[in-house]
């Protein structure tokens, strides 16, 4: 099953929609909720729950064009 790719509002770049972060009331991608920590506390995310495969632009492209009538 394809999984939905959207922008990132910070950096623009994509990410899956489920693995988009809140923090500071805003949504974020895994690499930019990522800099926010380690900017904020000073120190290295520990936790490997950011891991895994991004998509990539041309994959949202291909979707985006997929969605049009």
């Amino acid at each position: 099953m394809l999984k939905k790719i959207v922008l990132c509002p910070c950096c623009n770049r994509p990410e899956y929609w489920k693995a988009m972060r809140w923090r500071g009331g805003q949504q974020r991608c895994r690499d930019c909720y990522k800099e926010d920590y380690e900017r904020e506390f000073g120190k290295p995310y520990a936790w490997d729950d950011l891991d895994g495969p991004r998509p990539t632009m041309e994959e949202y492209n291909k979707q985006e064009e997929g969605e049009k009538p």
